[in-house]
């Protein structure tokens, strides 16, 4: 088993005093051994800087801090990659956290040999001021003429607090652009995908913090979906080049104006639906899908067969080629979880008893009103639970400790789901089946 790499993680600051304690804590919580992180801080004035060197004296091998004036955000980032010596970089504003065993799984999944250069992972929006709280960052890659065509979904499909890379990477796409610190994720992302693949992986790595005065929250969808189609113009090449003229095409047909109205329908749409105007339902998805075909169905046509108990018919429909990987699922801020729930579990004993505390939440209007809950360990069903009612209950199993294993992999399969946003009314288009409470070890 070759030994873990060092990770460099970049991290920029600037007055964000509020919120830069849990994101350095995040990192320490990673446990990962071979760990360095470059905080590069701006001149803070907001204490950010007082609680950074308290993270660099108690844990003075894995934090470094610089204090210096900078031109803005490229800036901090790229000198704090020139100070890096990880053979795995990523950077972490200092709003946003990572999930525990993140860093450990990125060291596993980035693999040269396998042309894995780039990883990314789930991504949360948390925090608060904003509708996207509760839902997950679009998470997704296909190619590199697909980032650059921007315009036919309307969003970066690369969540930056969960996307990692190979020093390879960096060594030839070089730095941050400086003259550009709004979006330079995604700016960097089409320098990287022009060379690069990256790798998805089904598992929640990061939150990604909203509030009144992040710049996400400070710009609409229209003014990023701007920015990021000037970026990606950047990109085309020249006019004798082939892929210039896909993405001038391409964005002729797709265009701005595309995408509003097919947004204008779906937004008609999903009323129509919400009040059983079922005609004018089917002629606003109609609408919506004669504009923008993937909009029609992943906003509205996925959404209303998972709703109407046709999830299976759902999944099978909206499949992606990329989706072949067993899902696999975190533990949302609130407690929810999606279908799929996995958990690594230390065994103390060689005989253990494992209790998961869950909760069954039923939805108004009768939705959601039964569940099943399947519980699988290291892969073999042990225990399953059926509740029409709702409130706490457990599923729980006895375990016999592998010689080889201090750990198993638990694993949740609940079904079905429900969608809030098509149950309540709220902006909320997770897939949610179950409240995790606790998982609970004694001796068996």
């Amino acid at each position: 088993m070759r030994s873990l790499p060092l990770i460099s993680i970049a991290v920029p600051s600037f007055n964000q005093g509020r919120f830069i304690r849990e994101t350095l804590q995040s990192l320490v919580d990673q446990q990962y051994p071979n760990l360095e992180v470059i905080i590069q801080d701006g001149g803070s004035t907001d204490g950010a800087v007082e609680i950074a060197r308290e993270f660099v004296q108690r844990h003075p091998g894995t934090f470094q801090l610089y204090v210096e004036k900078d031109k803005g955000h490229a800036q901090a980032v790229n000198r704090a990659f020139r100070r890096a010596n990880g053979e795995i970089l990523g950077y972490l504003n200092t709003d946003d956290t990572l999930y525990p065993g993140c860093l450990q799984r990125v060291a596993r999944e980035i693999d040269p040999a396998q042309d894995r250069y780039v990883v990314f992972g789930r991504c949360l929006f948390g925090g608060e001021g904003s509708v996207y709280v509760g839902a997950e960052h679009p998470a997704e890659f296909t190619s590199h003429f697909d980032h650059l065509a921007i315009w036919k979904r309307g969003y970066n499909a690369i969540p930056q607090p969960a996307t990692f890379w190979h020093r390879t990477v960096y060594q030839r796409c070089g730095d941050f652009d400086e003259n550009h610190n709004h979006g330079l994720d995604y700016l960097q992302w089409c320098r990287f995908t022009r060379h690069f693949k990256f790798h998805r992986v089904d598992e929640l790595w990061a939150m990604y913090r909203m509030h009144p005065a992040s710049v996400s929250a400070n710009k609409t969808e229209q003014d990023w979906l701007d920015i990021m189609t000037r970026y990606s113009r950047m990109h085309w090449g020249p006019w004798w080049h082939p892929l210039r003229w896909r993405c001038e095409i391409s964005h002729w047909i797709h265009g701005r104006h595309w995408h509003e109205r097919a947004r204008h329908h779906a937004h008609r749409a999903e009323e129509s639906w919400d009040h059983n105007r079922m005609a004018t339902a089917v002629w606003e998805t109609f609408q919506t899908a004669r504009f923008s075909p993937t909009m029609a169905w992943h906003r509205l046509l996925q959404p209303l067969l998972a709703e109407k108990g046709c999830a299976g018919l759902s999944s099978l429909l909206f499949r992606r080629q990329n989706d072949d990987a067993p899902a696999v699922a975190g533990k949302y801020s609130d407690n929810w979880v999606g279908p799929v729930y996995r958990e690594q579990v230390k065994l103390p004993h060689r005989r253990t008893k494992i209790i998961v505390v869950l909760e069954h939440g039923p939805q108004p209007g009768g939705h959601h009103s039964q569940i099943e809950v399947s519980l699988f360990i290291e892969g073999r069903k042990v225990a399953r639970e059926r509740r029409v009612a709702g409130g706490q209950f457990n599923i729980e199993a006895v375990v016999d400790r592998p010689r080889d294993k201090e750990s198993v992999m638990l694993e949740l399969k609940t079904r079905p789901y429900f969608i809030p946003r098509l149950v309540t009314g709220v902006p909320d288009d997770r897939k949610l089946c179950v409240l995790v409470l606790e998982t609970i070890v004694l001796a068996g």
